[in-house]
């Protein structure tokens, strides 16, 4: 019933044991935490100590700066680095220059190895897979650095939703180890972030050219003397820090080099201008020179299979429509680095528009329901059924016409999240064996292929993965998707751009899928959205990217390894 700065005000008079229950209490009530959250606080309200909460008391005024610097002190992040950068002002409908922080990954590559350089972790690659240790030592060679001393960097870039109706995303870049292992593989680091209302179609380039100039710097081994465009470096520290190597004068030399860029479709056309899945004259592939009408062809003799793009040839297609985006002058960088990612391809692709299909034709089967709510009732059933008996952890809290067939012009797709499409390719096995009749040439192939798609699933371990089994199962049930395609029309089983793309990663992977696909970045991307979260202030790139920035710095110490 009342505001948050009346809630406030009704409290102030209160005694502290009060405000601190009241508070406590209306942080749960609001839903802003959990019972589990809102017990802890209590119970350590109960047993802390009060000198403790004394470091970050602060006065009234500027709170969130003040908690922010408290909050802040003693760690051993580097400095946020500030760029022009040109983004889209929405209330003077221009381009301006804005202010934009980065947390470079030279910097914080520099503390890491001034803090842990002795840490066997750190130069260990036992957990690198096969393609990217390939990328590390061609990189090595080329530019004759140290192998012992040279480590593996990957990116990652997408857009996460910060609004509960998606009409808002914010834009992230972030990079990683990805030799690391066990817990330490989901180490992220952010470098810059934006809304994405506020970004024009030259604000991706700016970023990378900052990025390419950090990452360079990663390569070189040392900390630079100039800026990314040659001007003077920002604050003391830096100028102190010029010219010398990352890992400190006592340590040596330390090196690192970009192996792996993860992300989306979409961010691969947007961002560095590869081929997108409508793309009709040149090809729709970045893997090959494959055409809309040759996809389909998905057996060992298809012709695409002889246009493999080389790094130089994709270069020159780009170079066609415009100018290369900075993340091409990246030392030792390659094409062939940008991922294709399974829970794009697969989860949000491929596996949705089987189980869309497959879920359509069961339902036909359902002679003894009347009208389609009934059979979709009778369907949600042997899922939920399914669900309790597998006790599967990620599942669907409803099913409605809507998410297996949203217009009857278009092909069934069932709407859901990642996780969910994921752990029901086990159920649509069984489904399509208990319901379908084998007799009937569509329904025959639609078990076949959910067979298939399941053994491409069981391959994600990385101790079953098996490269053959994966491509030999990927193309088998491509072959009957598209022979479903041509038996039941355009309106089911649609062949799209998006199952040639997982067929290139089916056949191509030499170590399993599940070491890249991007459900670690979309989780930490999620964290990040949750720290933009405004609360007032002035709503612009600036404002935004520091905050973020600030906050994970506040929330997270350095890492430390073993």
């Amino acid at each position: 019933m009342l505001s948050k700065n009346a809630f406030l005000e009704k409290h102030d008079g209160s005694s502290p044991s009060k405000r601190l229950k009241n508070n406590v209490s209306d942080l749960f009530l609001s839903g802003q935490v959990s019972a589990k959250r809102a017990r802890l606080l209590v119970h350590d309200a109960i047993e802390s100590d009060p000198a403790e909460l004394k470091a970050l008391a602060v006065k009234e005024g500027h709170v969130k700066r003040d908690l922010l610097r408290k909050m802040k002190k003693d760690k051993k992040w580097p400095g946020l680095f500030e760029c022009s950068i040109p983004c889209w002002d929405q209330k003077k409908c221009k381009v301006e220059s804005r202010k934009l922080s980065f947390l470079l990954p030279h910097e914080v590559l520099g503390q890491i190895c001034q803090f842990n350089f002795h840490a066997s972790d750190l130069f260990n690659m036992d957990a690198l897979r096969t393609e990217c240790r390939d990328y590390l030592k061609a990189t090595v060679k080329e530019l004759q650095l140290p192998m012992n001393a040279t480590l593996p960097v990957s990116l990652w870039l997408d857009g996460v939703p910060v609004k509960f109706d998606r009409s808002e995303s914010l834009e992230c870049v972030t990079w990683s180890m990805p030799h690391m292992k066990e817990q330490l593989q989901s180490m992220r680091f952010p470098i810059c972030c934006m809304y994405k209302s506020h970004m024009d179609t030259s604000t991706w380039d700016a970023i990378f050219k900052v990025v390419a100039w950090s990452l360079t710097c990663c390569a070189e081994g040392v900390y630079p003397s100039t800026g990314p465009d040659g001007e003077p470096l920002q604050g003391q520290f830096r100028k102190k820090l010029a010219g010398k190597p990352l890992a400190g004068d006592y340590y040596g030399s330390v090196h690192a080099a970009l192996v792996e860029v993860r992300g989306d479709w979409a961010a691969y056309k947007s961002t560095f201008k590869l081929p997108g899945w409508a793309d009709s004259k040149e090809g729709c592939c970045y893997r090959c020179m494959a055409k809309h009408e040759g996809i389909r062809d998905c057996s060992l003799h298809a012709p695409w299979r002889k246009t493999h793009m080389t790094h130089w040839e994709v270069v020159a297609r780009i170079l066609k429509n415009g100018p290369l985006p900075p993340i091409f002058s990246c030392p030792g960088f390659r094409a062939g680095m940008f991922c294709i990612d399974w829970l794009h391809a697969c989860d949000q692709g491929v596996g949705q528009d089987f189980l869309g299909n497959a879920m359509w034709l069961i339902m036909q089967n359902f002679h003894d329901c009347s009208n389609e709510k009934a059979k979709l009732s009778k369907l949600f059933q042997h899922i939920q059924q399914y669900y309790k008996r597998t006790a599967c952890e990620n599942c669907l809290d409803a099913l409605t016409s809507g998410m297996v067939r949203k217009d009857a012009k278009k092909s069934p797709k069932l709407r859901s999240k990642a996780g969910e499409c994921r752990h029901l390719i086990p159920w649509a096995v069984e489904a399509t064996q208990e319901f379908l009749d084998p007799a009937d040439p569509e329904s025959s192939a639609c078990i076949a292929a959910a067979q298939h798609l399941l053994d491409c699933y069981n391959c994600l371990s990385e101790r079953v993965f098996n490269k053959d089994k994966l491509g030999t199962s990927c193309r088998k049930f491509l072959l009957i998707y598209a022979s479903l395609e041509a038996l039941a029309g355009p309106s089911r089983w649609r062949f799209k751009p998006k199952m040639h793309m997982w067929q290139h990663l089916c056949e191509e992977s030499e170590s399993s899928p599940s070491k890249h696909w991007t459900y670690r970045d979309e989780d930490f991307g999620g964290s990040l959205a949750r720290m933009s979260t405004r609360r007032g202030g002035h709503n612009n790139p600036s404002c935004l990217s520091a905050n973020v920035l600030h906050q994970f710095i506040a929330q997270h110490d350095l890492p430390e390894l073993t």
